[in-house]
């Protein structure tokens, strides 16, 4: 394969719902490949013995979750078409439960999406009624009154508590609300489940991320629920990420 001394840079937004959530993310990523190869487009390889698509996600989506604030990063050959004809021309190779909503393209010498996140936002719905406690706003609200909200946070090799308390950076019920608090408009949402639900912004940076199961846990345990969360439907609405600086390199 031909040494590329430049590289066209992307950041996409996209929506996954529908039964697609079920795939994992290794299978979604050979999803993306495959559309961008049928639909002809010029992307940019890794060099060495294995050459891949050059291609990252901001943070792997749950199985079973939706999304559509997620971003996926894709690199091109620097004759490939402006960003509007790129999206449109992979949405075509695309399904109605895996989308491209918005692409843009990104200077030289940015960081990877995944290494400039810091925070998401997130809908939390029931699928069916009866799974939140009964007046859960106000037994939401006194819960997030407590002085700390501690959990046990496990990884592969320990555990330790956490309070997480000061990560819930805004909440609400309505999403107007949710939008008014965080100061922006969400994208628009093609959720599966609609009804009552919490929306939430929690940091997502790699030493410090809080998921919504965490704080959902936290919360059926102080209603003295079991909190089942098969329950509730995940669905990401947003990602924020740093500003880069001028020093910032690849």
């Amino acid at each position: 394969m031909p040494e590329q001394t430049e590289r066209y840079k992307t950041r996409m937004r996209f929506t996954k719902t529908g039964p697609v959530r079920f795939i994992g993310h290794l299978d979604l990523m050979r999803f993306f490949q495959k559309a961008i190869r049928r639909a002809g487009l010029e992307v940019a390889y890794s060099q060495g013995y294995s050459p891949h698509q050059l291609m990252s996600f901001a943070s792997p989506l749950g199985v079973g979750a939706t999304t559509d604030g997620d971003y996926i990063d894709v690199e091109f050959s620097p004759s490939e078409d402006e960003p509007e004809v790129l999206m449109r021309k992979l949405n075509a190779c695309l399904t109605e439960d895996v989308f491209i909503t918005d692409i843009e393209r990104m200077p030289d010498g940015f960081k990877n999406s995944m290494s400039m996140l810091q925070a998401s936002a997130y809908m939390v719905t029931e699928k069916e009624p009866d799974v939140f406690p009964s007046e859960y706003r106000e037994r939401f609200e006194s819960f997030l009154d407590q002085e700390s909200i501690v959990i046990t946070k496990k990884t592969k090799k320990s555990e330790k508590q956490l309070d997480i308390k000061p990560e819930i950076l805004a909440y609400a019920f309505e999403k107007e609300i949710f939008e008014q608090k965080i100061g922006e408009k969400l994208p628009e949402l093609h959720p599966v489940y609609e009804g009552e639900s919490i929306f939430l912004k929690l940091p997502s940076m790699s030493a410090n991320t809080v998921k919504p199961e965490q704080v959902m846990g936290a919360f059926f345990e102080y209603c003295g629920m079991p909190g089942d969360s098969f329950g509730y439907q995940v669905h990401r609405c947003q990602m924020w990420f740093a500003e880069p600086s001028a020093t910032d390199t690849k």
